[in-house]
C-alpha cells in the first residue's frame, strides 16, 4: 500500500538524499528504536526479558525462513527451548 502523493514522495526522496551518511544512519536507528518500542508496548504484561527477546526475534524474522529453518535458528540462538 502506498498512500503518499507523488509530490510528497519526491520531497521525501530529496530530503533523504540530502542527508549525510551519519544523519541517515541516525534516522534509521531512530526509526528502528521507535518500531521496537511500539512492538514491546503491545506485548502481554508479565513477560520475562528472555520471553520478550524471543517474541521480538520471532516478530522480526519468522517470515524470512521456513518454519523448520526458523525453529532450528531459534534453538541455536535461544538454547533451552521456545516460549
Amino acid at each position: 500500500m502506498n498512500d503518499t502523493s507523488p509530490e510528497m514522495q519526491r520531497r521525501l526522496d530529496e530530503l533523504y538524499l540530502s542527508l549525510t551518511p551519519e544523519e541517515s544512519f541516525k534516522k534509521m536507528l531512530s526509526m528502528c528504536s521507535t518500531v521496537r518500542e511500539i512492538i514491546l508496548s503491545q506485548m502481554p504484561a508479565g513477560l520475562t526479558e528472555l520471553e520478550k527477546r524471543k517474541l521480538l526475534f520471532e516478530i522480526y524474522y519468522s517470515q524470512d525462513f521456513s518454519k523448520e529453518e526458523f525453529e532450528k535458528l531459534m534453538g541455536r540462538i535461544f538454547p533451552g527451548g521456545n516460549v
